[in-house]
């Protein structure tokens, strides 16, 4: 109980010993004739109190019935709880009814006290046999009211107020024991009913029904507000053996608030708080017994356990949720702490389950349950649809395989079929029991081997490594999922030395492919924040005996027959654009192909390199179909939004696009050295697609 409650109720306060004194002076005169009894003290003195300036008149106007009045010119509290001046405690009727002795007009008058100057009526009686009851209706409050009413009988007492719309911050500075942050502009009133209950050995019971309204605050950071806030509680408590026993509830029906991150409207589904259990002041331990806090439509938390300590810290605390609604579940609770990752914008469907466990050095157990739980980025780069399982883990200890069952799933618009997952969790690592196979555009996608650490510990840095492989996947399905020129057959590789750190996804062993006749290496492949909102993706690859009829004819280029190798370094894709990268396309050295090129051939190459067909007159070039041609040599250096262009030298300061050779000879020249990349892929846009086969 507040010390500062506690004593003005007290019947061993200094006000109570006051009034005590007024009543044995009306006992000792009880059988006097008419009389008038005035006497006074200067001071007494006490543990902690003084009063100052006594007087005590009592007078008969009747039979049996005296007028009385007590003043106390000062009077300094226990505690350091102020001084009350200008005391006047006065009754003009005290009648005598058997053995008791009533007064029903009383007033109260203090000129200055701590809790405001206060003018109020009171009534009270007192039995010979050590009964006392007082009732004062209404005193002024921190800017509102309070009715008080106490009794005591041979050393047990109890104690009734009923505030009546107080102010919060103005109730937190009069205890002296509750410090509100005097710049957030804390506004709010307190109503309802304490009782309290105490015999000698000190408080003994509380019963409270309170609520507090129009709460609301604002943190200068802006971290914290509040607004229209309501609050009910209900508290009960009893103590047995210097244990206290107690059950308490919460509503919180209407009104906002926010604590950065988190914003909670009670008008999206009301919150309710229960505990029960047990406190011991002398051990500072606390026992929960039963706690509940429910958002409703949302979720539903249980907890039980044990604190203890200066700190309350927890030595057995298990805590768990339930929600039916993962998507109310991550709108109104998961998504604020995810602001600036991946997961930070989803639709999300299914139902969740969660069991922790915390010992002295914290969370040592963990239990996560779902079923038909489905994700769906709002970007559009992954989804996971219905999935069930569960997955354990422990700090110290292996536990049982964790399980989950998955529908299907999708990254950047690529589809997949369901397939199952096995791992164990154990302290800050997370293996694969078993490789992950994946159905995916007709083959399959396989995790073969993955190891996570330091996912689990707050402040570590997570990392992972793993191999993967390709089978068989359907480059028609693949280029038609990601609106690619339509390319047949399939994928097959392998992914090993799959790497990821501080954000960083690498590929150590790099990735080997066949397609058009020819091989594609792709090396030091990484990709930066994978997942974020703006990823980079660098890589080298090279190309290397690509057959040029089957790599033109898939895009309708126009017929070029012959070998080509490629060399591309320092690619870099910011959110998966094109930003830097340095091409160059070039015949080979010992190409001993055919080397034919269409008139239509010649016409786009020409367009995209803004250069002139030369040897021949358009006239004479609408004559042939197809050309010879030595040497095709083409330069691409993109850096941001320009494109530099080059091909093989030329004394007249152009270069060559395609070295002509035989008769008719024809040579396609470039002249611009420079192009913007926008109006570079215009160019390549405008190639129709008609399909090739790749093996």
């Amino acid at each position: 109980m507040n010390p500062s409650v506690h004593s003005l109720i007290d019947p061993g306060n200094p006000s109570c010993r006051l009034l005590a004194v007024g009543v044995l002076s009306l006992l000792s005169a009880a059988g006097m004739a008419a009389f008038e009894l005035g006497f006074s003290v200067d001071d007494i003195e006490g543990e902690g109190w003084r009063a100052d300036g006594i007087a005590i008149s009592l007078s008969e106007v009747a039979v049996d019935h005296y007028a009385v009045a007590i003043t106390v010119a000062n009077l300094v509290l226990p505690d350091s709880h102020g001084t009350l001046e200008g005391l006047r405690l006065e009754c003009p009727d005290v009648s005598r009814d058997g053995s008791a002795w009533l007064c029903e007009h009383g007033r109260l008058k203090l000129q200055a006290s701590p809790i405001e100057p206060q003018d109020a009526t009171w009534q009270g009686s007192y039995v010979d046999d050590g009964r006392l009851q007082i009732t004062i209706p209404r005193l002024a409050l921190a800017q509102g009211t309070v009715a008080l009413e106490l009794n005591a009988d041979d050393g047990v007492w109890s104690a009734r107020l009923q505030p009546h719309r107080t102010t919060i911050a103005r109730l937190a500075a009069l205890s002296g024991q509750l410090a509100l942050p005097s710049d957030w502009g804390i506004e709010g009133r307190a109503s309802g009913l304490v009782k309290l209950g105490g015999g000698p050995a000190g408080l003994e019971s509380v019963d409270a029904d309170l609520v507090f309204d129009q709460l609301a605050y604002a943190s200068p950071d802006g971290t914290q507000a509040a607004e229209k806030v309501v609050i009910k509680t209900e508290l009960r408590g009893r103590v047995r053996k210097a244990l206290w026993r107690f059950d308490a509830t919460l509503a919180w029906p209407s009104g906002a608030a926010y604590a950065e991150p988190l914003f909670i409207d009670a008008s999206d589904g009301p919150v309710t708080l229960s505990l029960s259990g047990s406190w011991s002041p002398q051990q500072a331990r606390l026992q929960l017994d039963g706690g509940s806090l429910e958002l409703a439509g949302t979720a539903a938390v249980s907890a039980t356990g044990l604190f203890q300590g200066p700190e309350l810290t927890p030595k057995d605390l298990t805590i768990a949720m339930h929600s039916d609604d993962a998507g109310r579940l991550y709108g109104r609770l998961l998504q604020p702490f995810l602001i600036g990752t991946p997961a930070d914008d989803m639709l999300v469907a299914g139902h969740v389950g969660l069991v922790l466990h915390f010992d002295e050095q914290g969370l040592d157990q963990a239990g996560l349950e779902i079923k038909d739980l489905a994700l769906e980025d709002r970007q559009g780069r992954f989804a996971l649809d219905d999935t069930d399982g569960s997955i354990g883990w422990d700090r110290s200890k292996v536990v049982p395989v964790s399980r989950l069952a998955i529908a299907g799933a999708s990254i950047y618009r690529i589809p997949t079929g369901a397939f199952d997952v096995r791992v164990h969790f154990a302290a800050d690592r997370i293996d694969l029991v078993e490789p992950v196979v994946v159905p995916v555009l007709g083959g399959s996608i396989a995790l073969d081997r993955f190891a996570l650490s330091g996912a689990l510990i707050a402040g570590a840095r997570p990392k992972w490594e793993a191999s993967a492989s390709l089978r068989d996947v359907s480059l028609e399905q693949l280029t038609r999922t990601l609106e690619w020129p339509p390319f047949n057959g399939s994928l097959s590789a392998q992914l090993r030395e799959l790497n990821y750190v501080e954000g960083l996804f690498s590929v150590g062993g790099g990735l080997e492919f066949s397609a058009f006749g020819g091989r594609i290496e792709v090396s030091g492949l990484s990709i930066q924040d994978p997942l974020g909102t703006v990823p980079v993706l660098k890589a080298d690859a090279i190309m290397r005996g690509l057959e040029l009829e089957a790599l033109t004819e898939t895009f309708a280029f126009g017929r070029i027959e012959g070998r080509l190798d490629a060399d591309m370094r320092s690619i870099q894709l910011v959110g998966w654009q094109p930003d830097r990268f340095d091409l160059h396309l070039y015949t080979p050295q010992n190409d001993d192909s055919r080397h034919r090129i269409s008139q239509r051939a010649v016409e786009n190459l020409t367009e995209l390199g803004s250069g002139v067909p030369a040897g021949l007159s358009a006239t004479v070039l609408r004559v042939f179909d197809e050309f010879r041609y030595d040497r095709i040599d083409l330069r691409i250096l993109l850096q941001g939004s320009v494109a530099d262009l080059d091909g093989l030298a030329r004394p007249d300061g152009g270069y060559y696009l395609v070295k002509g050779s035989g008769l008719p000879r024809i040579d396609v020249i470039g002249r611009n050295r420079s192009v913007a990349w926008k109006d570079l892929v215009e160019r390549l846009q405008q190639i129709q697609v008609e399909g090739a086969q790749i093996k």
